[in-house]
């Protein structure tokens, strides 16, 4: 599909919503189209006109020679050179791949750069998550308020989107395992020169996406997490406990706290939209996370349209860095992280842009998101003030897990384009492990309780 063609769709789909057309599934003729010109999760199959874009041919689904199950991913990629690097002093000659966010960085810090490497199209699909997805296309539907989706499971909801909402929930339930567990550590690094740091252990499942499950038997939640805090000092012990349903119109988001100096588990209800992120340091809002997460009721969403961007992709020399001896510090540097270890690369990506609705409060008024066509991941974002004005930056560090069927996104990264700082928050100190404990009762407030007294 052409990037004209796209507008086309989002315009008419701005004009049907405005009619109050409900718009979500689509005809048995369309959906096939997931089985041909476009791949199981609705991105063109095709390479681009000048060849910088290859075709998509399955993803990276075979482990390169040295990769061994458990530890850290091997770069597959690593004996290739840099096309060419994109710095402050020639950014204006690559400024229609950019977003206003990386152009205000290269003004910001003028030292940021991109290494723009060869695009691969890495992100698999295993064929049960196709198949869901092909259903999905099918039946899927938004709640009449868009807060929420049923009759999917297992696959990207949406393949072929036709609105804004429709977009950010394939994000939102973007194939990324059935869960995960994590030891990392976070950095905030100030303009001054000082920097903060916290870590802890993490464990995800995501009800969603399990292989032996069905519609059936879904619980309902998108996905299920308990964290435990190592650093700093102050909130060693503290737990926090999430879950996230896949309808928001009917039942929202669950999360409890426990802290160990009033040694209580209690509800937490403002673990969500902009309660700033104490991961970040105040640095970013909780729905920051993953570049966005949760229920989107407070914006109104539209889709722009499919652009060709450099974006983050393919980040495996910037994830196993640390586990190679280099310093953390050496990794978030001051003023942006270590521009010799990241990895851009052009892909075609959605465009969705967020605004605050009229009705509701939020510290950003307008947030725009990049999303992957090949995996829905938002590999990027430009967030603004109320007054319109640019106000931070945020990208991801994409990688397939080649052993296990799917991509995942860690050392998510922030830039407040305005004070100086930035935030690089889940940089994995410990081989990453895509399974975690599909117990559900692990994921409850007695649980956290027994932890505690432990």
């Amino acid at each position: 599909m052409s990037f004209k063609r796209t507008l086309l769709a989002a315009a008419f789909t701005t004009l049907a919503l405005n009619a109050g057309m409900a718009i979500a599934k689509v005809s048995a003729d369309e959906a096939a189209r997931l089985k041909g010109e476009l791949t199981p999760f609705g991105a063109e199959r095709a390479g681009n006109a000048d060849g910088s874009i290859p075709e998509w041919t399955g993803g990276l689904t075979t482990p390169p020679a040295g990769y061994v199950k458990g530890g850290h991913q091997v770069d597959p990629f690593a004996d290739e050179k840099p096309l060419y690097t994109v710095t402050a002093q020639n950014y204006k000659e690559y400024e229609n791949l950019l977003s206003d966010g990386q152009k205000a960085l290269f003004e910001k810090q003028p030292t940021f750069k991109l290494n723009v490497y060869p695009t691969h199209r890495t992100a698999p699909i295993p064929n049960w998550i196709a198949e869901n997805t092909h259903t999905n296309a099918l039946n899927a539907e938004l709640t009449p308020d868009g807060n929420g989706v049923t009759n999917a499971y297992g696959g990207i909801p949406f393949p072929i989107p036709q609105n804004g909402q429709e977009a950010i929930w394939n994000h939102t339930l973007r194939w990324y395992g059935e869960g995960k567990d994590a030891t990392y550590e976070s950095a905030t690094i100030y303009a001054n020169g000082s920097r903060a740091v916290t870590a802890g252990h993490l464990i995800e499942t995501y009800p969603y996406y399990y292989k032996d499950g069905d519609i059936s038997s879904f619980n309902g939640n998108i996905i299920q997490l308990l964290l435990q805090y190592s650093l700093p000092t102050r909130r060693k012990g503290e737990v926090t406990l999430v879950r996230d349903p896949v309808n928001a119109s009917k039942e929202p988001r669950q999360a409890w706290q426990y802290i160990p100096g009033q040694r209580r588990v209690r509800r937490a209800p403002t673990i969500a939209f902009d309660t700033p992120d104490p991961g970040s340091n105040g640095l970013t809002t909780y729905d920051q996370a993953f570049m966005f997460n949760g229920s989107p009721e407070r914006f109104d969403w539209e889709l722009i349209g499919k652009k060709e961007m450099l974006v983050p992709y393919n980040a495996y020399k910037f994830l196993a860095a640390h586990s190679k001896g280099t310093p953390m510090e050496d990794i978030a540097q001051a003023n942006h992280t270590n521009t010799d270890l990241e990895r851009w690369e052009k892909h075609r990506v959605w465009i969705v842009e967020a605004t605050l609705r009229e009705d509701s409060r939020h510290i950003y008024g307008k947030r725009r998101f990049y999303l992957d066509e090949d995996s829905w991941f938002a590999l990027m974002t430009d967030m603004y003030d109320g007054r319109g004005e640019l106000w931070r930056f945020g990208h991801s560090h994409p990688v397939a897990l080649y052993a296990d069927g799917n991509i995942i996104a860690r050392a998510l990264t922030n830039y407040d384009l305005q004070s100086g700082d930035y935030a690089m928050q889940e940089y994995d100190t410990i081989p990453y492990v895509p399974q975690a404990t599909k117990d559900d009762n692990f994921y409850t407030p007695q649980n956290v309780r027994q932890m505690a007294r432990r």
